[in-house]
């Protein structure tokens, strides 16, 4: 077994109660009318994912366009292939398989929604850190960024632990940070990456306040220059609790995700972050590492947000 799933297995060792695990599944279901109709979406794969997009391809392209002429200057960097669970090393590594497919049923599922709400942001946070949102931002935008046409913008907006940088590599850019303190030009600090279609934007260094940064302007600014740019921009967002940071960062965006993980996440805890968003931004839950005896993958994902989709 990689150290993939050795790492996103549920450890046992006595710490959490066994009562948790179950606690969160129960909280987690309550959302999963949403489940019964997407079922199909499953099945289906990159097939009705292909024809759900069709209708959109015209407009994928202009906006393909507007991200050609609007970055033509921005610096290109080659993403590391070093970190074994990321989707960069599939190919030296079969054992991650079962996980990119898991993904692909995620992204397909969220494009059902986005092209029935014409959502562009969306923003994936959890209550706490260590529950895999950061791996869940950066493959999931992996996964966007093999549809044709879809350019995506992947966002450091933890500007506390920039773990969604280090992740890149700790590429070199003024990044968000200064994009909010200075306003900084947007060429200068997006970057593209040698995966077709994926930009990133790194956290950057500040002293200031991040909650502060992102209560300024500056923010929603960039977020709408962004949405007009790409066809999603993605951000890895703070934990939820106990810091301001994710509030302001949703503030502006279309659609919120939020990952929990197996005998980790706390039920009192996902229920005060469920309790934090917007009821019409929710577009679900992953519930990651969780112990199946289906090969679809290591994760379960319940739709929530407008129209119970």
């Amino acid at each position: 077994m990689s150290k993939f799933f050795n790492e996103t297995r549920p450890q046992n060792n006595g710490s959490v109660p066994a009562t948790t695990n179950v606690d969160i599944q129960v909280l987690v279901n309550s959302l999963k009318k949403s489940m019964e109709s997407n079922a199909s979406a499953e099945q289906s794969g990159d097939l009705d994912l292909k024809h759900m997009l069709q209708p959109l391809q015209d407009e994928a392209e202009v906006s393909t366009d507007v991200v050609a002429g609007r970055l033509e200057n921005c610096r290109s960097i080659r993403l590391p292939r070093t970190e074994e669970k990321s989707f960069l090393v599939t190919q030296y590594n079969p054992a991650m398989q079962a996980a990119v497919e898991a993904y692909r049923t995620l992204r397909t599922r969220l494009v059902k929604q986005q092209t029935k709400s014409g959502a562009r942001s969306l923003v994936v946070s959890s209550s706490a850190q260590g529950e895999g949102k950061t791996l869940t931002t950066f493959n999931l935008a992996l996964c966007y960024a093999n549809i044709q046409n879809w350019p995506v913008l992947l966002v450091d907006g933890d500007l506390r632990t920039a773990g969604l940088s280090r992740l890149l590599g700790d590429p070199e850019s003024p990044g968000l940070a200064k994009v909010l303190e200075e306003d900084c030009p947007y060429q200068s600090a997006v970057l593209r990456t040698d995966i077709p279609s994926l930009y990133v934007l790194p956290a950057g260094e500040t002293t200031a306040s991040p909650s502060e940064l992102f209560s300024g302007a500056r923010w929603k600014e960039f977020i709408g220059w962004a949405s007009e740019s790409f066809r999603l921009v993605l951000v890895d967002s703070p934990p939820a609790l106990n810091l301001a940071d994710f509030e302001l960062i949703a503030a502006p965006c279309e659609n919120v995700l939020v990952v929990v993980r197996s005998r980790k996440t706390a039920r009192e805890a996902l229920s005060k972050v469920l309790a934090q968003v917007d009821s019409r931004k929710l577009a679900g839950v992953v519930f990651n590492a969780t112990e199946e005896n289906s090969a679809k993958g290591y994760y379960r994902y319940t739709g929530a947000g407008k129209n119970g989709n």
